[in-house]
């Protein structure tokens, strides 16, 4: 597509979120953090909660029938955008977050009978869970709460001072000698640096050891799904409001065999099959780790996103290629650095560099210029420590930004590095 007619059509795209009428003349750069809504996605929440608000999998009318088709039609439309195999089903849950304790309670509880999926659970090694010091604090502290509850090892795969992943053949096999590698739980893409990490070692390592190998796909949901569906890892998880979708809703997808294998997670109404007064039996995955109601709105409105998503993905694509190349020409031009230059693989994610300047500052500065940017260790404070920071300053671009948000981001980092050195 020629320059001036994907400018052009980029501005209409931009017209679809409604924030900016509402916030004229704001920069946000803090998609990494929650993404903005376009119109159709708002317009699906209010439509449940308007016209349709009635709950699902209970009611015999038919406006109940139809909310349940809705939420169902969703499911098929999750699984199909992430990874469609022909065994697997989503789970919705509130986020991320709620995703990998989900993930983490069902798979290392001793109630779980999942040798026959995966061999590792056969060993009698010490079973051991593989993280990376790259992760997000929800894919570090469920894998510990566990650990100690079960008995499990944790390793974890260093970063260098960029933040890749250092990938050490003979570091493994030490591992192996005296473990068994039960789970390998890990991000696609780094929510500090941006950067895309190639896991198909990791992914061939899983297959290798009878491992469980889990994507934790909260950023690459939107800048590396290709690379995801790739991978065919054995759960993801994700977030809907870091793909254009409402905050309260997510998914786990995986194979539901595997699923019904699990114990259960949380007990409640629409979960099981019978009670009685000693014990209940359970329905089959997904609906006995959907225990309550669930957030239909916002599954309305998540599969309004994916719709969005899917119908723009060419130019979701496009505007973070011409996005990253652009903002790392302008940085280094004007000897602003960030983490992660140079890797191999990397979207508009940036954690700035300015010496003698903390994060803090950097935010608050551009804050007073209209430019909305996320400051402090973004929930990876051993991220931070293997970096040899505390905090960054981190803009992050979406398919509605454009290189005049780029030009504004480097025009206030050059006026925040002014007033310091005034006052130096």
């Amino acid at each position: 597509m020629a320059f001036f007619a994907y400018l052009f059509f980029m501005q209409d795209l931009r017209a679809e979120f409604p924030f900016f009428v509402e916030n004229p003349g704001l920069c946000y750069l803090d998609s990494a953090a929650t993404s903005l809504k376009p119109k159709a996605v708002i317009d699906a929440l209010v439509r449940y909660n308007r016209a349709e608000s009635v709950n699902v999998h209970r009611g015999v009318y038919a406006l109940s029938q139809k909310a349940t088709e809705t939420v169902e039609a969703v499911r098929a439309q999750v699984v199909d955008f992430t990874l469609a195999q022909r065994e697997n089903t989503a789970i919705f849950v509130r986020g991320t977050t709620e995703g990998i304790n989900l993930l983490a309670h069902i798979l290392t509880s001793p109630e779980s009978e999942l040798a026959p999926f995966f061999t590792s659970f056969a060993s009698p090694k010490k079973p051991a869970i593989l993280l990376s010091e790259a992760e997000h604090h929800a894919n570090i502290v469920p894998w510990q709460i566990v650990a100690r509850r079960h008995g499990y090892a944790l390793f974890y795969l260093p970063v260098n001072k960029e933040g890749e992943l250092q990938i050490s053949k003979a570091w493994l096999e030490t591992i192996l000698a005296t473990h068994a590698l039960r789970i390998i739980a890990l991000s696609l893409q780094s929510n500090v640096t941006g950067i895309i990490h190639d896991l198909a070692p990791l992914r061939a390592l899983a297959h290798e050891q009878g491992s469980i190998f889990i994507v934790d796909a909260a950023q690459a949901i939107v800048h590396a799904r290709t690379e995801l569906r790739q991978l065919v890892p054995d759960f993801a998880v994700f977030s809907g409001h870091k793909i254009f979708g409402s905050t309260g809703v997510g998914a786990v997808v995986g194979a539901k065999p595997v699923l019904d294998a699990c114990t259960v997670y949380q007990g409640g109404g629409a979960m099981i099959s019978l009670v009685e007064k000693e014990q209940s039996q359970y329905l089959e995955a997904p609906a006995r780790f959907e225990a309550g109601t669930l957030p239909i709105g916002e599954i309305y409105a998540l599969g309004a996103a994916l719709d969005f998503a899917k119908k723009h993905e060419q130019a979701i694509v496009e505007n973070d290629a011409e996005l990253t190349a652009y903002a790392d020409e302008c940085l280094r031009r004007n000897n602003i650095g960030f983490f992660g230059d140079n890797t191999t693989r990397r979207s508009a994610i940036y954690s700035l560099r300015l010496d003698g300047i903390h994060a803090h500052d950097i935010g608050t500065l551009l804050d007073e210029q209209g430019i909305a940017i996320r400051a402090g260790h973004h929930c990876c404070q051993i991220l931070m420590r293997a970096l040899g920071v505390t905090a960054t300053a981190r803009a992050s671009f979406s398919v509605y930004n454009s290189r005049d948000d780029v030009d504004r981001l480097v025009e206030g980092l050059r006026y925040v590095r002014k007033i310091f050195r005034k006052s130096a």
